[in-house]
């Protein structure tokens, strides 16, 4: 009796393990402005504050004010099209809409990210 409730506690140990590290698949993510957007199989919300232009020395730029929380780090983003490493997650900003017009399915002030989980080989 005992060996078998041994047995029973091992294979939900191992299922539960394996539950954990369930393959993910990169996602896109359309994100307006002033809106939060979820990835609840990561822990991972990205909000974004909005996008606009701003002038500097090379002249004007475009820019999204990303706030992105994952697990409990939470990082500010958007200043530029880099990727953005958080844990084990890569987030890259596809396209970004600061001009106020709907383009490629961005809506004004909105940008459009994609979401990628990295494994150990990866990085």
């Amino acid at each position: 009796m005992v060996l078998k409730m041994v047995a029973v506690a091992f294979c939900m140990l191992v299922a539960g393990c394996n539950n954990s590290e369930k393959e993910f698949t990169p996602k896109t993510l359309t994100i307006a402005s002033k809106e939060t957007t979820k990835v609840k199989e990561l822990s991972l919300s990205i909000t974004n504050n909005g996008c606009g232009r701003e002038w500097g020395a090379g002249g004007e730029r475009p820019y999204c004010d990303l706030v992105i929380k994952y697990k409990d780090s939470t990082i500010s983003a958007g200043g530029d099209f880099k990727p953005v490493y958080i844990g084990n997650i890569e987030i890259a900003i596809d396209k970004m809409n600061p001009w106020g017009r709907t383009e490629d399915s961005v809506p004004p002030g909105g940008c459009r990210v994609i979401v990628t989980r990295l494994t150990d080989i990866q990085r």
